[in-house]
C-alpha cells in the first residue's frame, strides 16, 4: 500500500487538541432556512468521546474515513495521521468502472460506491466492487451518498443519495432502487456529499448562488422524508473560499472535507470555517468521501 505523501503538523491535529476555527455566516441568512443555526451537539468542551450507540462502538484507531477519486480508492487515518492508496476500482472480471461518483459506509463498516446510474459494494482492502442494481432515476446522478444514522429516517440505516440539483432518495441497499423522498428547501444545491453521525447528526456540503463557497448546512429530517437546513456557515478561511467539496468524512470534533481539486480541507462543525490541511495529497481530485455511522464523536 503507497503511502501518499501527507504529513500533518501539529497545529492541524484537532482531533486531539480541541481548537476551534472561527467563522460565522453573514447575518440574517440563517432565519432564510427557517431555523436559528444554532449547534445541536450540546458539548462540554471537556473531550469527552461520546459512545453513540449501546453496542460496542469501534476503536478509535480502527476508524477509516475512505476517499476517492474517479478511479482509485483511498483511505484516510485520522488516528495516524495519515493517507494511503488502496488501488484502482476494479471489477472481479478486471474491469474498470467509467467512474466513481460517490462512497458510503454503513455502521458495520461495508462499503458502497456509485457510478454513473449504478449501486455497488466494495471490498475496502482491494477495491474490488461488485454490481449490486441500477438507482432508476434517469438521467439523474446521486453524487452524495451517505447512511443516515439510524432513526434519521425510519428506524433502520437508511441510504441517502442527492443529486446536483439538491434532490435526495432513499436507496435500496439490497437492489439499488432509489425513490424519491425530498428535495433541500430554500434553492439549496448539492456541493458533493452527506455525512451522518450517530450521537451529533446529519451535515452536506451545499451551495446556492448567493454564496461564492461551499456552505456547511445539518439536515433535520421530518418523519415525511422532508427536511429543513440548519445553517452552520460559510466554508471558507480568511483567504480562501472553499468549493467543489465532492467527499465529507468526521472524526473526534471536526469534518474532512475532499475536494475536486485534490485538497484535504478541516471544517469546524459549528461554524463551516475551513483550514487546508494539505494541497498535496497525491492525488489531483476527489470525487467523494465516506465514513461509518458510528465514528468517534469527541466534546
Amino acid at each position: 500500500m503507497r503511502i501518499l505523501s501527507i504529513l500533518l503538523a501539529c497545529a492541524s491535529i484537532l482531533a486531539c487538541s480541541g481548537r476551534r476555527i472561527s467563522g460565522s455566516l453573514d447575518a440574517g441568512t440563517s432565519s432564510e432556512a427557517g431555523l436559528d443555526g444554532a449547534p445541536l451537539d450540546g458539548g462540554s468542551g471537556d473531550g469527552a468521546l461520546a459512545d453513540a450507540s449501546t453496542d460496542a462502538a469501534p476503536l478509535p484507531e480502527e476508524v477509516v474515513i475512505y476517499a476517492h477519486s474517479s478511479d482509485t480508492l483511498y483511505a484516510f487515518s485520522p488516528w495516524t495521521l495519515t493517507v494511503s492508496e488502496i488501488g484502482p476500482f476494479v471489477t472481479a472480471t478486471g474491469e474498470s468502472p467509467a467512474g466513481i461518483f460517490d462512497l458510503a459506509v454503513d455502521r458495520e463498516g461495508n462499503v458502497f460506491v456509485a457510478d454513473v446510474d449504478a449501486l455497488f459494494s466494495v471490498d475496502p482492502l482491494t477495491a474490488q466492487i461488485t454490481r449490486i442494481g441500477a438507482f432508476g432515476v434517469g438521467s439523474e446522478q446521486l453524487n452524495a451518498l451517505s447512511f443516515l444514522a439510524p432513526g434519521e429516517v425510519g428506524s433502520g440505516q437508511a441510504l441517502l443519495g442527492a443529486t446536483n440539483a439538491g434532490a435526495y432518495y432513499l436507496v435500496d441497499r439490497s437492489t439499488g432502487a432509489a425513490s424519491f423522498l425530498g428535495q433541500y428547501p430554500d434553492g439549496w444545491l448539492s456541493s458533493g456529499d452527506i455525512v451522518s453521525v450517530e450521537g451529533l447528526g446529519t451535515f452536506a456540503t451545499v451551495k446556492r448562488p448567493d454564496f461564492p463557497s461551499d456552505v456547511l448546512v445539518q439536515l433535520l429530517f421530518a418523519a415525511d422524508g422532508s427536511s429543513a437546513v440548519s445553517i452552520k456557515g460559510p466554508i471558507k478561511s480568511a483567504t480562501q473560499d472553499f468549493t467543489r467539496i465532492f467527499g465529507v468524512g468526521y472524526w473526534g470534533r471536526v469534518l474532512y472535507g475532499f475536494s475536486a481539486a485534490g485538497e484535504l480541507i478541516e471544517i469546524d462543525r459549528d461554524t463551516g470555517a475551513g483550514q487546508i490541511v494539505s494541497a498535496t495529497t497525491g492525488t489531483s481530485q476527489f470525487w467523494g468521501a465516506g465514513v461509518t455511522t458510528r465514528v468517534p464523536v469527541l466534546f
